[in-house]
């Protein structure tokens, strides 16, 4: 997925502003210098409990300007408004659940091997 342009977000919170709110990078071009299309970065954002900081996390991620990023979350089963926070996202995300779990790294190390996976045989999932 290519990143998305500070237009394509959702607009931020009442007085937010700066960097990722109201500033964004550059989009990088389709390919690099070289005519190759760009490596895939995948990004894995384990979460529980962090509305205070997930909307401005996920928009961090987004506008970075690369043109070919997979990311994903992976929260805890979080309580406070993270779920509410990430669905504004989902369209961008190539894939998030939040269920209870074991801890970051029990988050991310599965969400990797999704991702490596994802190049040799594409895997489903629902939310």
């Amino acid at each position: 997925m290519r990143c998305p342009t500070l237009s394509e977000l959702p607009p931020p919170p009442p007085g937010k502003i700066g960097w990722p709110w109201t500033e964004e990078s550059p989009q990088l071009p389709d390919t690099m210098p070289d005519g190759r299309p760009w490596p895939r970065v995948s990004i894995v954002t384990p979460s529980y409990n962090q509305g205070e900081f997930i909307e401005e996390t996920n928009r961090s991620v987004l506008l970075q300007g690369h043109s070919n990023l997979e990311y994903i979350i992976i929260g805890g089963g979080s309580t406070d408004n993270s779920v509410d926070t990430i669905h504004k996202y989902e369209k961008r995300l190539a894939y998030w659940v939040s269920e209870p779990g074991r801890g970051q790294a029990d988050a991310i190390n599965p969400n990797f091997a999704f991702s490596f996976d994802r190049g040799r045989k594409r895997r489903e999932f629902t939310v």
